[in-house]
């Protein structure tokens, strides 16, 4: 009797949790020739359609794979198959969807059709598409630096090494002072500079830079904290574009921040100031802070030259 119970309650559990799918996602059943057996309303109202211009139609009507010879031949193994598809409905409509296509068992074990659950990505699919538009704008544009949070280069694009002069393989793995005067990288003001970095705040201003052969370079530039899935900063971007002389007005006269820049130091989007150093007074970021502070000073004495 009790097996009986949980059985039923099984299948009506099952029952409920295809019909939430059904509510919440575009489903498709497919014949094993590939042709439209039935849909639902948000299918349709995805692509524009009504259910008459969709039944009966074959399934390149809709998706247009590229291999959809080898789609169909893993469904008839029993294969459920999963990816990011384009579908075209109406004129002019085209939707991305993020999909698994089910293959269905019926006598004897033989696949007799397919199901399609589908969930609608291309609002985001849009966004994605935009954010890399403006990071390869950014990437053609501006000089682009990648550091790790005690200051190490990590990557550099070509604007970067145009306007310092030197190649990536001179730069990676050296620290951002390589950039600065010797005794600006000894200021307490550069330190905390980078104490401010690591923290999570965005840095932005002029900035008196060196280049390679001791040549003085002016940049415009933001230094960007990025942040992993639970909000703590991994590495430091920074976008630069280069002044010059007549966008400077002659001889430009900054204020410090870490004694070469005017900076306008605030929280990341995601995190408050006070949010921030309640999490550095933590004992754990102490410590990491403490560590990260040591290896910075271990790699300014490095490139100085200077042995410990």
């Amino acid at each position: 009797m009790f097996g009986w119970a949980r059985g039923m309650r099984s299948a009506r559990t099952e029952r409920a949790i295809i019909a939430a799918l059904s509510r919440s996602q575009s489903v498709v059943e497919f014949g094993i020739d590939g042709v439209v057996r039935s849909v639902n309303e948000r299918f349709l109202a995805a692509l524009g359609c009504r259910a008459e211009a969709v039944v009966g139609q074959p399934h390149s009507r809709f998706f247009p794979v590229d291999d959809a010879e080898h789609l169909w031949r893993a469904l008839a193994r029993g294969e459920q198959v999963a990816g990011t598809y384009r579908a075209t409905g109406a004129p002019g409509r085209e939707v991305w969807f993020q999909a698994v296509y089910i293959p269905l068992a019926g006598r004897g074990g033989r696949i007799s059709s397919v199901l399609l659950y589908a969930c609608d990505i291309s609002d985001e699919r849009a966004t994605v598409a935009l954010r890399e538009q403006r990071v390869d704008i950014a990437d053609r544009t501006q000089g682009v630096v990648e550091f790790s949070l005690d200051g190490m280069i990590l990557d550099a694009n070509e604007v970067f090494l145009g306007f310092t002069g030197y190649r990536l393989d001179e730069i990676v793995g050296k620290h951002h002072s390589l950039f600065v005067d010797q005794d600006e990288s000894r200021s307490d003001a550069y330190i905390g500079f980078w104490r401010r970095l690591r923290s999570g705040l965005h840095d932005a201003g002029l900035y008196r830079r060196v280049a390679k052969g001791k040549v003085v370079v002016w940049i415009q530039a933001t230094y960007n904290p990025i942040f992993d899935a639970n909000g703590r900063p991994v590495k430091i971007v920074k976008y630069a574009t280069e002044m010059s002389a007549d966008a400077l007005g002659g001889s430009p006269s900054p204020v410090a921040a870490d004694e070469h820049a005017v900076p306008r130091a605030v929280a990341p989007p995601s995190t408050g100031v006070a949010d921030v150093l309640e999490l550095i007074d933590g004992a754990s970021l102490r410590a990491s802070a403490l560590a990260m502070d040591a290896a910075i000073d271990a790699a300014l004495a490095e490139q100085r030259g200077d042995p410990r």
